[in-house]
């Protein structure tokens, strides 16, 4: 799939469960478009696979409005993660990082959800390398500096299915 935007498209919706993925094809089924712009046939959404989706997004609204569309839902559906904490405009995974790295465990489950999307071969086998969950996590966030706001969306993602509990606690809910 060409185009960063798609790339980012299907990634998110690839990283979605059957329930969320149902729940996502309803809310585009109904949500407002923009003036001259047409919805996707039903028919066609309930057929597709993720893939399909990314593709029918892009082909019926274009990469820009097909994201911002992408994006809405999702923040609609509660999936989308908090990007930057109000006072600070830090991320939560910045924001976190100690805690996360001390307290984070089964850090391999993360690191297989993150595999082929935001790690590539080489970063993942060097961080599954390490010992201990801890060693594990800091290996992670050594590669943070390079990853952009997608990345860190991800990663939150990942670690608020894997760790609740913990995520909860560090957002203060």
């Amino acid at each position: 799939m060409e185009g960063t935007g798609r790339h980012r498209l299907l990634q998110t919706l690839a990283g979605l469960g059957k329930d969320e993925l149902q729940r996502w094809k309803e809310k585009l089924s109904k949500i407002a478009l923009k003036e001259g712009y047409q919805r996707i046939p039903q028919a066609l959404l309930e057929r597709a696979d993720p893939e399909a989706l990314a593709e029918l997004l892009i082909s019926y609204y274009g990469e820009e409005y097909g994201l911002q569309l992408n994006t809405n839902m999702l923040r609609d559906m509660r999936l989308v993660a908090p990007e930057r904490n109000r006072f600070s405009g830090k991320h939560f995974i910045d924001q976190h990082r100690q805690q996360l790295i001390q307290r984070v465990r089964q850090v391999d489950g993360v690191l297989d959800k993150l595999y082929n999307t935001v790690l590539d071969n080489e970063q993942y086998q060097s961080i599954r390398a390490e010992r201990t969950d801890p060693e594990k996590m800091r290996k992670l966030f050594d590669l943070l500096p390079s990853w952009n706001r997608a990345c860190k969306d991800q990663l939150y993602q990942v670690l608020e299915a894997k760790q609740k509990f913990l995520i909860q606690e560090l957002k203060g809910t």
